[in-house]
């Protein structure tokens, strides 16, 4: 006959979810069973990543460096460049496409959505 293996119930969620990382183990088993899953990790870190007193005094920052590809061809950025410029130059079958499903009622049965495809 076959055996009920689920050992995951209503009664026990949350205790699995503390033990396996999603939730803050509460007490020593909870601990040791995130420990026994992932206490050979090495995340490399150093603790020193976070300094709690800026965040607690609001003189936290976080800077993002975001750099520009220089790889980048022309071509491959004119259509986005159409867009931008409020859909001038773009062909009038497509301004005529985008004033025809701008001025059709919405429907909130989601029928417009599938029509369009």
């Amino acid at each position: 006959m076959a055996q009920n293996k689920k050992h995951i119930t209503p009664e026990n969620i949350t205790e699995w979810l503390s033990s396996t990382g999603f939730l803050f183990p509460r007490n020593e088993v909870e601990l040791e069973r995130f420990e026994k899953l992932y206490g050979d990790v090495d995340f490399g870190l150093t603790g020193k990543e976070i300094d709690p007193d800026k965040i607690i005094n609001g003189t936290f920052r976080e800077t993002k460096i975001v750099e520009k590809p220089t790889d980048i061809k022309q071509e491959e950025i004119n259509p986005y460049r159409m867009a931008a410029r409020n859909g001038n130059g773009l062909p009038k079958h497509i301004m005529d496409k985008i004033k025809k499903n701008q001025s059709k009622q919405k429907d909130d049965s989601g029928g417009s959505e599938n029509a369009n495809k």
